[in-house]
């Protein structure tokens, strides 16, 4: 057999060898933590006080003139009067009218303070749909074991837990060792102009910094992943920017009975159609390999063989994972058409045609390199400009005592769930507060199935009752540790 046949067949066995020893030495990041002992958690109480909360429709709108002030007022005086032994430990601020700023004054000096996140704000019902809920939406109603209405996910039951957790803390006499803020914002719904960047401001100049930062994000979910056998808690460390880009075309009105070979419907539905084949290009970026990492030591050998090398299976993962819509999200900046205009008569040629591309921003790009994509993909006779536009978040580290905070207190309160990082796809307050922080994190700890989570936004938004206590639990064993 020649010399080189022996080369070959070595050099085989030394990659079969590398790659099956990578996929071995590709171990679970789970471990145990013994949980708080002796919290014992009144809640029917706490879902009371959520469905009371829920009654008041905090609705936010788009135009902060056009927006019903008066339950805003009645939420911040409604949390004074459910929670006395937390206001009593509390130094409150509401700032700019509506958000709330708390601080919690630790024994001792020197720490950095951490802060608590969440809003009182919620999204109006879709006209239309109020029949197909099985309680009125803003009746908190206490059904089946639940706690049902708007506001229940997203986000009030997250206002409620961190109270609760404070309350029951500060009726037993503990204080935490740093300072504790919470900030609630009153128009996340609405990109956070007039509560998160008002609370972020104020903070900024006082010169006060956080050791991290928690806010609302992934929850802890069954089936999120394939081949993952059990729950999934995903704690967002950076979260996609946002741009809203419309295109422009202008052509020749008159009567269609004699067109031009393009009208400007025409030529925008050219432009359109090529904007979703000519999609930005996927990457495995340092958030996606740092959620490989720990959720692939949780799939079967095969899935870890090439998840350990990616190295050399990165063009095959990258083929199946965009597949599927949450996969395709994760590797790129997605495109997605959303309105459409041109046209007033079906016998009238338009003059002027438009389109409206929402774009999510995967962290290492940017909304100039999105606008650039989109004038080289249209050509130089579409008007393109920009709406809205938000670069993505910071990526925040996992080596860090903010991750590990949070990763210790998912374990005490979801012991049979992995924490993951992730990044998260729509827009939260957090990202108005990296000038105070670095250490940012996105997490909701509500244990909840994927069909549950088009309740958010959606109609039957609800929480049960064994959520509403682990989301109590769950900022003790954050506030205590």
């Amino acid at each position: 057999m020649p010399y080189w046949v022996y080369l070959l067949l070595a050099g085989v066995v030394i990659l079969v060898a590398m790659i099956l020893g990578r996929a071995i030495a590709f171990r679970s990041r789970r471990y145990t933590v013994e949980p708080e002992h002796g919290i014992k958690i009144d809640v029917d109480r706490a879902a009371k006080r959520l469905s009371g909360a829920v009654q008041l429709p905090t609705i936010t709108a788009s135009d902060p003139e056009k927006a019903e002030r008066a339950p805003f007022e009645q939420f911040i005086y409604y949390l004074e009067q459910s929670y006395p032994s937390a206001h009593a430990v509390l130094k409150r601020e509401i700032v700019n009218n509506y958000s709330l700023l708390y601080r919690w004054k630790g024994r001792e000096e020197g720490l950095k303070p951490v802060l608590f996140m969440a809003h009182s704000d919620v999204v109006p019902v879709e006209e239309g749909t109020e029949k197909d809920w099985h309680y009125p939406p803003f009746s908190g109603a206490l059904a089946e074991g639940f706690v049902w209405g708007r506001g229940t996910m997203d986000i009030k039951n997250q206002i409620i837990c961190i109270l609760e957790a404070v309350e029951y803390l500060a009726a037993e006499g503990f204080t935490p060792a740093r300072d504790f803020y919470l900030a609630f914002g009153h128009d996340e719904e609405v990109r956070g102009n007039e509560g998160a960047v008002k609370l972020s401001e104020l903070l900024q100049s006082r010169g006060i910094s956080f050791e991290y930062i928690l806010d609302e994000g992934g929850a802890v979910t069954m089936g999120a992943m394939p081949g993952v056998n059990r729950p999934i808690a995903s704690v967002g460390i950076a979260e996609k920017g946002y741009a809203d880009i419309r295109i422009t075309a202008e052509g020749e009105g008159g009567h269609s009975s004699m067109p031009p070979k393009h009208t400007a419907a025409g030529i925008i539905g050219r432009a359109v159609a090529e904007l979703e084949k000519r999609q930005r290009p996927t990457r495995i970026g340092p958030y996606l390999k740092e959620l490989l990492t720990y959720i692939g030591p949780e799939m079967g050998f095969g899935q870890r063989i090439i998840l350990a090398n990616l190295w050399l299976f990165g063009p095959l993962f990258k083929l199946v994972f965009k597949s599927s819509r949450t996969g395709n999200a994760l590797l790129r900046t997605t495109t997605a058409v959303t309105i459409l205009e041109g046209g007033s008569q079906p016998n009238v040629l338009p003059r002027k045609a438009s389109a409206v591309i929402n774009f999510r921003i995967a962290p290492g790009e940017s909304v100039p390199e999105v606008l650039n994509h989109v004038r080289r993909v249209v050509g130089e006779k579409i008007k393109v400009e920009t709406l809205v536009a938000t670069n993505p978040s910071q990526v925040s580290p996992v080596d860090s005592s903010g991750f590990k905070a949070v990763e210790r207190a998912v374990y005490a309160t979801f012991p049979e769930a992995v924490a993951v990082p992730y990044i998260v796809m729509g827009g939260t307050d957090a990202i108005r507060y990296e000038p105070v922080c670095e250490q940012i994190y996105r997490f909701t700890p509500m244990l909840i199935s994927i069909e549950d989570l088009d309740r958010m936004h959606g109609t039957n938004e609800r929480i049960s009752l064994e959520n509403i206590e682990r989301g109590i639990r769950f900022y003790i064993e954050l506030l205590k540790r």
